[in-house]
This record gives structure tokens, sequence and C-alpha cells, in this order.
């Protein structure tokens, strides 16, 4: 088997290499952010006041790796976590100012990386990349169980 014909030795190694990119143009900004606390940071920004298990459903990653990394988010200044004034029970994560802010930087740097990485690379074989991998993940999803 030849790994070059392999669809998800490429997708892995393309999330590999901009994960490692990304995290490094962050760092030279001035902003030290991981892409597993980007990923949550796009949650949070896109809506406030997730339970952590929203978050982690929508990252794709577990409870446990989830409560860690927003523990270290929380250390960051970047988010609050609280109990929910309807049910005590339920936990919230809400943007501090800072997390907020600092949307400011990121986007236009991630905007600029991600324009960079598929500038040559024609619309249409964009849209249908993404419809595949989108296709691709709803039956990864479909399996579970």
């Amino acid at each position: 088997m030849n790994h070059d014909t392999i669809l998800l030795f490429w997708v892995n190694r393309l999330s590999f290499l901009s994960r490692k990119e990304l995290q490094k143009r962050f760092a030279v900004a001035g902003e030290p952010i991981a892409a597993e606390e980007w990923a949550a940071l796009l949650m949070l920004w896109q809506k406030d006041g997730l339970a952590p298990s929203e978050i982690a459903d929508a990252t794709t990653r577990n409870r446990a790796t989830t409560t860690r990394l927003l523990e270290r988010m929380e250390k960051k200044g970047l988010l609050t976590r609280n109990s929910s004034q309807g049910d005590g029970r339920r936990v919230v994560v809400t943007l501090t100012e800072r997390g907020h802010a600092i949307k400011d930087t990121l986007v236009p740097i991630a905007l600029a990386f991600i324009a960079e990485v598929t500038g040559l690379i024609d619309q249409d074989d964009l849209d249908v990349t993404i419809r595949t991998l989108k296709a691709m993940s709803e039956r990864l999803l479909g399996m579970k169980g």
C-alpha cells in the first residue's frame, strides 16, 4: 500500500502541518494559542455560553480532554466556567473580555494563512474538496457506536 495514494494520509498531514504553522503565526503575533484552543475559540465566538460537552462534540474531542483544555484557557484568562443560572448542575463556558478581544488579532492571521495556502487552487476544486471531506466526516460520525 502506497501512502502517496491514501486520502486520509494527506488529510492527516495537512492537519498536522496547518496546525503547527498557525500556532507559530499566532505565537509570532504574541498570542501563544494552541490549535485546540483555536478550535474552542471559534465555537465560542460563534455562540458564547456553551456547555463543555457541546465544545467537546463540536471539536471532536473527548470530554476529559476538553475539560483540561478549558482549564488551560481559563488560566490564560480567555474564558470562565460557571454554573448555569437555570440549572446549577450545568456548567456554562463564556468568553472573558480578553477572549473576545483576541479575535481581532487571531482571525486576520488565520484568514491570511488560509488565503496563502489555498490561493493557487481553483475555487471549484476547493468546493469539491470541502463537500468530499464533509461527506466523509458525516459518514464517520454515523459509524459511532
